[in-house]
């Protein structure tokens, strides 16, 4: 009688959803296998893209170039080639020079999804590329895929998810979404504890009294709930998804930032 076969692996598919915790983190692990050689290239390319803070007020800016939900100023950040970062009133940010309009990426995220936190180390410095190239108009859209019953998951990710929204300037609020993910916890781990947060943020000039109260008191906690059922009925199912001028992409299309260019670039 032969022997049984092995178990055959399948990739995860796009659309991540909440399952057994998993055990935290030793370190980068496969995620520098996959990229190999070309990490340092990659680094040096976006070298150019590392955003470039301005001096606009340690709350994130005190400018008026949009409006949040609750009424509060918005301002756009400078990065690099002339590329803006954009806070939306809903929460949302856009990545983009002045005038692109499409094709537009749409990309799904909640801080306490590890293939969230895999994407962003993959993928983030190619799609800050083709923003500040102009190739395409890139929109994060922060989220809480976990139940209100699941913790310490949702407690994670709406603290995280809150606290990004009290960041009104562009520039810093990806700088702190970058600070998020390097200090993702695992799915079994409580994190992203209001005093973390804080000190997370002090190094990005985020240390104002009106910041401090806004992620001490969770003050987005409400929107963030109603946004992210918002994006569930639309037909985001799980995280991270990735949208392309509005169509669901394939997990085969995100595996890669060479796979993720090529679907943005078919879009064009």
């Amino acid at each position: 009688m032969p022997p049984p076969r092995p178990p055959i692996t399948v990739p995860p598919p796009q659309g991540w959803q909440p399952g057994p915790p998993t055990p935290p983190r030793r370190g980068p692990g496969l995620l520098i296998a996959l990229i190999g050689g070309g990490l340092v290239l990659v680094l040096v390319a976006v070298a150019a893209v590392v955003l470039i803070i301005r001096s606009s007020g340690d709350d994130g800016g005190n400018g008026a170039d949009g409006g949040g939900s609750d009424g509060t100023s918005l301002q756009a950040g400078k990065i690099a080639g002339g590329a803006e970062a954009i806070p939306n009133p809903d929460g949302s940010l856009t990545m983009a020079r002045p005038g692109v309009t499409s094709p537009v990426v749409d990309i799904y995220e909640d801080f306490s999804c590890p293939p969230c936190g895999n994407f962003d180390r993959t993928n983030d410095p190619m799609l800050k590329q083709v923003a500040v190239a102009g190739e395409a108009k890139v929109v994060f859209h922060p989220m809480v895929i976990f139940g209100a019953g699941t913790e310490p998951q949702h407690g994670n990710s709406t603290r995280a998810a809150s606290a990004l929204r009290c960041v009104r300037e562009g520039a810093r609020w990806l700088s702190y979404q970058d600070a998020l993910y390097a200090h993702q916890p695992s799915e079994s781990t409580q994190g992203y504890a209001t005093s973390d947060l804080l000190a997370w943020a002090a190094p990005l000039g985020l240390t104002g009294d009106d910041f401090k109260t806004c992620v001490t008191g969770q003050r987005y906690a409400a929107d963030v709930a109603r946004v992210s059922e918002s994006y569930i009925s639309s037909g985001v199912q799980g995280t991270p998804s990735v949208r392309v001028n509005g169509r669901l992409l394939s997990s085969s299309d995100t595996q890669t930032p060479d796979a993720l260019r090529r679907a943005i670039e078919a879009a064009s």
